[in-house]
């Protein structure tokens, strides 16, 4: 189905121009990283992007893929689109890896509570 990449809008077979963005459609959506690993896992959730992103750099640095999910609804000024939950995100990782995540993770943890 066609679909805006610039707004990630889908659109019937029969619109070629986002209403919104007034951009040509592309034939389909773009695959993004998440699927080329197979099935992911929320190891962890995050309060805020900056904690989303040291933990990304953390798992990152031990050679683990990651992806940072936010629950912000885009475009809506910060609505939270997870049924209420606190958190901002979550940190996924491929299901392969979650033992040897957890274990970075946690030699990390402890290493703040060292200092």
């Amino acid at each position: 189905m066609p679909f805006c990449p610039q707004c990630n809008v889908t659109y019937k077979e029969t619109i070629s121009i986002c209403l919104d963005c007034q951009v040509d459609l592309v034939p389909q959506a773009p695959q993004t990283e998440v699927s080329e690993y197979g099935d992911w896992y929320a190891i962890e959730s995050v309060p805020n992007e900056l904690a989303g992103n040291i933990l990304r750099s953390v798992l990152e640095d031990d050679a683990i893929p990651v992806y940072v999910r936010c629950h912000e609804v885009p475009y809506y000024g910060g609505v939270k689109g997870n049924a209420g939950k606190s958190e901002w995100g979550d940190i996924l990782v491929p299901t392969n890896l979650v033992p040897r995540a957890r274990e970075c993770l946690k030699t990390y943890f402890d290493s703040l509570k060292e200092g």
